[in-house]
């Protein structure tokens, strides 16, 4: 089933993809990852040494890295991972899975998510086609 129409004009734009209009998972997913996890280590280290557990500063710091920023890096982690499956770039399999559990842990693991991700994605993706 086709979610999107194909054009208004009834055909693709030039040099855009003609599947581009079926792909759901695309966008700007490792920007909000890399954010993310940035945000987390920063919010994470300034409540580890700076903030006391009793503090309204330090539970608002707490729940910004606990409850908006981890979930935020594990479904910019899921989402990137089927963006990749969706263009037959490289699948990630379970592992996008686990790096998603861990990523509600500590969303760091996304430098190693990244270099996995890099690791089986050539640098031509021409290379995963069919025959």
């Amino acid at each position: 089933m086709r979610t999107h129409p194909e054009s208004f004009s009834g055909a693709p734009g030039p040099g855009a993809d003609a599947d581009a209009s079926d792909r759901r998972f695309d966008g700007p997913w490792l920007r909000f990852l890399a954010v993310a996890a940035a945000g987390w280590t920063l919010l994470y280290a300034i409540d580890w040494a700076l903030l006391s557990a009793g503090t309204p500063t330090g539970a608002a710091v707490a729940f910004a890295h606990g409850y908006l920023l981890a979930p935020l890096a594990t479904a910019a982690i899921l989402l990137d991972a089927l963006s990749l499956d969706e263009r037959g770039v490289a699948d990630l399999g379970l592992f996008k899975w686990l790096y998603a559990l861990v990523a509600l842990l500590a969303p760091p693991v996304a430098i190693v998510y990244y270099a996995h991700r890099e690791w089986l994605k050539p640098g031509d993706p021409s290379l995963l086609g069919g025959p």
